[in-house]
C-alpha cells in the first residue's frame, strides 16, 4: 500500500510542479490527476497496492464535501445576491452534461455495435 500512496503523491507532486512553472490557472493535483489517468492507460492496468491505497482515500471521500457544505454556508449572502445566476447555470451546465453524454453513450454503442 505504501507503494500505491507514493504513487499518487509522486503525480500530485509533478501536476504541482508543471502547474507552478508554466504558472497555470489549472490547479495541480489535477494536472497529476490526468498524468496518473495517462500513466494508467500506456500501462493498460493498476497495481495492489494502488488499488489498496485509492481504495482507502474513496472510503473516506464524503469528509471532503463538508469543508465545502460550510463555505457554502458562510457566503450565504453572496449566493443570495446571484441566486438566479448560479440556478440558470446550474440548470444550463447540467443540460449540457446530460445532453453531451447521451449523445457519447449512443455514439459508443453504435460504435460497440458495428465491432461485433
Amino acid at each position: 500500500m505504501l507503494k500505491g500512496i507514493i504513487t499518487l503523491l509522486f503525480f500530485q507532486f509533478i501536476g504541482g510542479c508543471i502547474a507552478k512553472l508554466f504558472d497555470l490557472l489549472v490547479p495541480g493535483p489535477v494536472i497529476g490527476m490526468v498524468l496518473l489517468l495517462v500513466f494508467l492507460i500506456i500501462r493498460k492496468s493498476s497495481f495492489p497496492s494502488l488499488d489498496n491505497a485509492v481504495a482507502i482515500h474513496l472510503r473516506y471521500l464524503p469528509m471532503l464535501f463538508i469543508p465545502a457544505a460550510m463555505g457554502i454556508i458562510t457566503q450565504a449572502d453572496i449566493i443570495s445576491k446571484e441566486f438566479w445566476a448560479i440556478t440558470v447555470s446550474l440548470f444550463v451546465g447540467t443540460i449540457v452534461a446530460l445532453a453531451f453524454c447521451a449523445k457519447l453513450m449512443d455514439y459508443l454503442t453504435i460504435r460497440q455495435e458495428n465491432k461485433k
